[in-house]
């Protein structure tokens, strides 16, 4: 059965113009080429008119039925051989093809995360220049040139953003700090960290004895971190814990408090400290959009809230177990660094009411000795334990 003409037809010019681009071939030999395959004709002489008769021959569809394309082909220099393989080989093909190729397969090889798409991207982008060069250089062929020239400026478009992405971002000295011991071991990257800074309002500096917050006065509507320093907080008149480094003032409040309410505790410098503000419902809403974030700092202030519980329930526990060695009360030792802090006994007939009072006399009386919990020492005025 013979071929579809119609299907057949493009086929046969298609190789003819490959035979014509690899071998070149004139438009006289591919006629003679083509004729030499027509089939036998009844007369044996041919007059000129016959010969253009069977030229013209070549367009007929009875014609292309009985013709062997692969005697086309051969006519290039291609050799199918008996069993239809290869036998004759097309020349090596230039070097920019190879160097596209090559390219082109190292682009296979790259590896998963953001350097992977990196790497695959800039492979592209310099394979598909070869390519370029290879349709405008040595083929001549203006289309492979410009679908391969689009490639390369989309694939390069996606270099420059992942480089935008992945360019270092640096922040001063006391934020670093905070990033690497809060937020970089949550492997939050350095890009969300900087959404959360852009909410910052201010980094107030608090003098020694100053009030950075006063209960009932002053509105919870920051988010405070304490930058350097440390802070004491209180109730009443009384201390109940203390705020240090990289610690949190107003955690608690974080947690189901709105900003038109109070604070239900004081906040006071014992030293020099920095502290460092957000604007607390623009912090939210930056969050509010990435899930992750929203769960590294409730995991950050949930933690600080828990120390701070544990904290004012050993001071309350030591306070308890005082109860019987005197008619005294415990306050925290503000000067001591250390996990477990210190506390002291001050009788309540020195007790003057004012936390300002009572931090002097343990810093004074700390100035001199290294109170630690579970060491009593009597004194006329202070009892450390």
């Amino acid at each position: 059965m013979g071929l579809n003409t119609t299907i057949l037809g493009p086929v046969v010019t298609t190789l003819a113009s490959s035979t014509l681009i690899f071998s070149n071939m004139t438009e006289d030999d591919l006629a003679f080429n083509i004729s030499a395959s027509q089939p036998p004709t009844t007369s044996s002489t041919s007059s000129a008119g016959d010969i253009a008769e069977s030229s013209s021959a070549s367009t007929d569809p009875s014609y292309l039925d009985n013709l062997d394309i692969r005697k086309v082909i051969n006519a290039g220099g291609v050799d199918y051989g008996e069993f239809g393989l290869c036998v004759n080989w097309l020349p090596i093909n230039h070097i920019y093809f190879q160097l596209a190729n090559i390219f082109l397969f190292l682009s296979y090889l790259a590896p998963n995360g953001i350097y992977g798409i990196l790497y695959l991207r800039i492979t592209l982008t310099i394979g598909c220049t070869f390519f370029s060069l290879w349709g405008w250089v040595i083929l001549c062929s203006f289309d492979t040139f410009l679908w391969n020239a689009i490639f390369v400026l989309i694939n390069l478009v996606h270099v420059i953003v992942i480089c935008y992405y992945l360019r270092p971002v640096r922040f001063t000295p006391e934020i670093e700090q905070v990033y690497r011991s809060l937020f970089q071991p949550l492997k939050v990257s350095r890009h969300q960290f900087k959404k959360v800074i852009k909410c910052m309002r201010i980094i107030r500096y608090v003098k020694f004895q100053e009030i950075y917050a006063q209960e009932k006065i002053t509105r919870v509507d920051s988010l405070s971190l304490v930058l350097s320093g440390r802070l004491v907080i209180s109730q009443n008149g009384r201390a109940l814990h203390i705020v240090s480094q990289h610690q949190f003032l107003d955690s608690p409040e974080w947690f189901g408090v709105s900003t038109d309410e109070f604070f239900q505790v004081s906040a006071t410098a014992i030293e020099d400290s920095r502290v460092l503000i957000w604007h607390r419902d623009k912090v939210k809403l930056t969050i509010s959009g990435d899930q992750f974030l929203q769960a590294v700092f409730d995991h950050i202030l949930g933690r600080d809230v828990v120390k701070k519980l544990m904290q004012i329930a050993e001071f309350r526990r030591v306070n308890e177990s005082l109860s019987g060695m005197g008619n005294g009360h415990c306050v925290a030792n503000l000067s001591d660094e250390s996990e477990t802090k210190p506390l002291l006994v001050v009788k309540r007939g020195e007790e003057s009411g004012s936390i300002t009072n009572i931090i002097n006399r343990q810093l004074q009386a700390n100035d001199t000795a290294p109170w630690r919990l579970g060491r009593i020492e009597e004194t006329d005025q202070e009892t450390p334990v």
